[in-house]
């Protein structure tokens, strides 16, 4: 019997109860042992995890980020693997898009300076030649 429901999964495991941690940027999972073992839960790709969340207010995790596991612990009492996480790093995603575009701009940068120092060179040499 679950006590927690089956609102939550990471990597396709039910996690009972996903709640932040005492530090900025730890979480911890708990994984009752009905519906994952400890294989399992070592199994999840826990720098790129999968987590779909049934409610809002479970959602939780940073969007995008990997993690990195601190410790699991077990609690037979609870029958339950509480897995505790922090976050190792945020994935941005595809960006050569973007550094095209930086290439592009800085290229850009680089075109109107030389048309500022010409100017410039030219300004000074009708200056001086009228003097």
């Amino acid at each position: 019997m679950s006590f927690y429901g089956k609102n939550i999964t990471v990597d396709g495991l039910v996690c009972g109860v996903l709640m932040r941690g005492a530090e900025n940027g730890e979480y911890a999972l708990v994984f009752e042992r009905e519906h994952a073992s400890l294989e399992q839960i070592e199994a999840v790709n826990w720098a790129r995890p999968e987590v779909w969340c049934r409610r809002e207010a479970d959602r939780i995790l940073p969007a995008g980020c990997g993690f990195r596991v601190q410790r699991i612990t077990y609690d037979s009492g609870l029958r339950a693997y509480t897995v505790t996480i922090r976050v190792m790093e945020q994935y941005l995603g595809d960006v050569t898009g973007y550094q095209a575009q930086v290439s592009e701009l800085a290229g850009q940068v680089q075109a109107a300076q030389a048309r500022d120092a010409a100017l410039e060179a030219a300004y000074k040499e009708g200056v001086e030649g009228n003097g």
